[in-house]
Order: structure tokens, then C-alpha cells, then sequence
């Protein structure tokens, strides 16, 4: 059996009885950080061996964890530092191959910053999507922001203290002045939500000489938000979208990243990358 167990994301209160006695149970943790989790098993009296499963060995260490739980019939507990694993967070390679292995599978729901902070926003919206972390090359980050133009959702973005003030910006030139909330540091002791037009929260961050010590969790009302050249970009086609994404910036697989996100078919796109390829080796070719 593999448990994947969400822990808190700052308040070690709102760990569960659930969680705290899956951890227990189990024969071994996979933690994304062994160090820190120790601190939270020594916390509730957890004396369960642990193993490291990290972004840099979880294509490696998953296949190897799996093989023991399938030869030696061990349960596993999944967790990551904070908040719920595999999203955002290592973890979704296991799950993976416990899925392939015929592992059966246990969510042990519990803290998640990005729907937390969607609670607080104070946005009423029917649906919302989460993006996780943003590109970080400037070109690409603001085109990667644009493609969410003209979506009827909040979209929730993670981000490092150090780039939160460059991505207000890039919101703010990418989409306009949208309704945003920008949380920093929740469940703890110092939490704090800003909202308002991103010009207005954009200020008071800025304001903040303490902004860069938390992390930061940030909702966009994308209603009312519209395409550029929407008629334009529609009577072009798909290739010619994505070289000219490719042109500001973004790789490939981050140009049909954008395409998708903008609500094209993904096989449609797939397509259309390969006879972009296909076009610019010919091009090559006959240079």
C-alpha cells in the first residue's frame, strides 16, 4: 500500500490524527527532505524509518522503492515538506509507478497552499486551475502569463520570495491591472494576504521590506481578461503560433505548453510541433 500524505505547510496544528497514525503504521516514509521531516516525526513520536525522494533521485529511487514494496510487501507513506506531494512537489513518479506495479493507492488529504489561498481570495469564481511555478526568463514568463488571457477561471501561481515582485510586474504587463490576491506565509504566524488591482498589491509589496522572507502563493481573477489579436491569432495556424512563441522566447515544449493553456486540442498541437520540426530541418537542409 502507498499512503500519500499530506503535512502541514506551516502550522504543525493542522497535521491529522489520519496522517499522524498512517506514518506510523506504515513500514518506511519516502520524504522529500529527510531532515525536515524528522523534525515533524519527532514532533508527534514518529519512529518510522525514512528514505530521500527528492527531485533529484525520484526517477531512480521511485522504481527501486516500488520493486521493494511489490518483493517485500512494505507500505509506503509519501510525504514532501510541506502540503500535499506529487503536486508542485516531488512525488508524482512514485505514484506513477505504484499505479504501474498494481499498488493500491491511498490519498491522505490534508494542507494545500494553493487551495488555501484560493479560500481567502475573496474571488467567487465556478472554477479555477492551478499552474504551479511560472517560467522565469522574462520573455517567456510574459508570454507564458498572456496565454491565460480571456480564460473565464482563477489561475493560481506559486512563486520564491525573490521573483514575486517580477511576476506582479509581468502580470501587470502581460494581463493589465487584474484583481489579484497575493498570500505570503499562510497558516503561520506572520500570514498575510494583499488584494486588489495588481498595481495596488504590486505597491504594497514593494512597501514591504520584510517581502522577500516567505513564499508566496498567488490567485488571478482572469474574468474579464481578453486575448490580443484574439480574431487575428484564431486565422492563423497552429505552426505559425508556435514558432512565433519560439521567437519571443519560449522553447518548444513551453510554446505548446501555451497553446494548450490557451484551450487548443492537444494532439492538434503535438501534430502541428512535429511539422514545425519538419519544416525548419527541411529549411536547414537547403541552406
Amino acid at each position: 500500500m502507498l499512503y500519500v500524505v499530506a503535512t502541514p505547510i506551516g502550522n504543525l496544528g493542522d497535521m491529522s490524527p489520519r496522517a499522524v497514525e498512517t506514518l506510523r503504521g506504515v513500514d518506511l516514509i519516502a520524504a522529500e527532505d529527510t531532515r525536515h521531516t524528522m523534525k515533524l516525526l519527532t514532533h508527534f513520536d514518529i519512529r518510522t524509518a525514512m528514505t530521500s525522494l527528492h527531485e533529484h533521485n525520484e526517477q531512480g529511487k521511485s522504481a527501486a522503492i516500488v520493486r521493494r514494496m511489490v518483493e517485500e510487501g512494505i507500505s509506503v507513506a509519501l510525504v514532501t515538506d510541506a502540503g500535499t506531494p506529487a503536486v508542485s512537489d516531488p512525488g508524482a513518479i512514485l505514484v506513477r509507478e505504484a499505479v504501474q506495479a498494481g499498488i493500491e493507492i491511498l490519498a491522505v488529504p490534508g494542507p494545500s497552499a494553493a487551495v488555501a489561498a484560493l479560500s481567502v481570495s475573496g474571488f467567487v469564481v465556478g472554477q479555477f486551475a492551478f499552474y504551479g511555478f511560472p517560467p522565469r526568463e522574462k520573455k517567456a514568463l510574459r508570454a507564458y502569463l498572456a496565454a491565460l488571457a480571456g480564460r473565464d477561471e482563477a489561475a493560481i501561481l506559486y512563486e520564491s520570495p525573490r521573483r514575486t515582485g517580477v511576476l506582479l510586474q509581468a502580470v501587470l504587463d502581460s494581463l493589465g491591472d487584474v484583481p489579484v490576491s497575493l498570500s505570503c506565509d499562510l497558516t503561520k504566524l506572520h500570514e498575510k494576504t494583499l488584494r486588489g488591482p495588481v498595481t495596488v498589491v504590486l505597491a504594497d509589496f514593494l512597501a514591504n521590506d520584510k517581502a522577500e522572507k516567505g513564499e508566496y502563493v498567488m490567485v488571478l481573477d482572469l474574468r474579464g481578461t481578453a486575448r490580443p489579436q484574439e480574431a487575428a491569432v484564431a486565422a492563423v495556424g497552429l505552426e505559425a503560433q508556435l514558432l512565433d512563441l519560439c521567437l519571443s522566447g519560449l522553447s518548444l515544449q513551453e510554446a505548446m505548453t501555451a497553446l494548450t493553456t490557451r484551450g487548443e486540442r492537444k494532439n492538434a498541437v503535438y501534430a502541428a510541433s512535429l511539422r514545425l520540426k519538419q519544416l525548419l530541418t527541411e529549411d536547414a537542409l537547403k541552406a
